[in-house]
């Protein structure tokens, strides 16, 4: 691949990654919408997909403040979206987890999704998703490095 065809195709890449972010978050802003979550509530609910959390580790993933986050667990936890349990491992801890609702939209606005990418991505050899993985895995990392130089340049870094 030539200099010139390879810078072409990263910056088409780099299209495509715009264009995959601007299709993200409409998917999103329409979860948030046809069940009245808005854009904190659904970070929320995403940072609880793999298990319970803290509150304090809720408001550092969010970026609200404890109040804020109190506040944002009543309302989730009113319409059934979180419930509040005890720490296993420290009952005077509390943790919060995704609760019935929260399931209910993951089935019906994400695992559809999640189910029709794995087919997606099924056409491809072990080889290229490995290849795959480690730009998104790289790119992830990227996306929230500079995230952090941004905010800490304006002074908004996190506390």
């Amino acid at each position: 691949m030539s200099r010139d065809s390879k810078s072409v195709l990263i910056e088409a890449l780099g299209e495509v990654v715009v264009r995959w972010q601007d299709a993200t978050q409409r998917h999103d802003e329409a979860v948030g919408e046809i069940f009245g979550l808005n854009p904190a509530e659904r970070l929320c609910l995403s940072f609880l997909w793999d298990g319970p959390k803290t509150a304090s580790a809720i408001a550092r993933h969010t970026r609200l403040t404890p109040a804020a986050v109190t506040a944002l667990i009543d309302r989730l936890e009113k319409r059934s979206f979180v419930r509040r349990m005890a720490d296993p491992g420290d009952r005077r801890k509390v943790l919060v987890e995704a609760g019935e609702e929260a399931r209910r939209v993951t089935e019906e606005a994400y695992l559809p999704l999640g189910v029709a990418g794995a087919e997606l991505l099924a056409k491809y050899s072990e080889a290229e998703l490995r290849i795959v993985s480690e730009v998104l895995s790289e790119s992830l990392r990227l996306q929230e490095d500079m995230t952090r130089q941004l905010l800490a340049r304006h002074g908004k870094g996190e506390s």
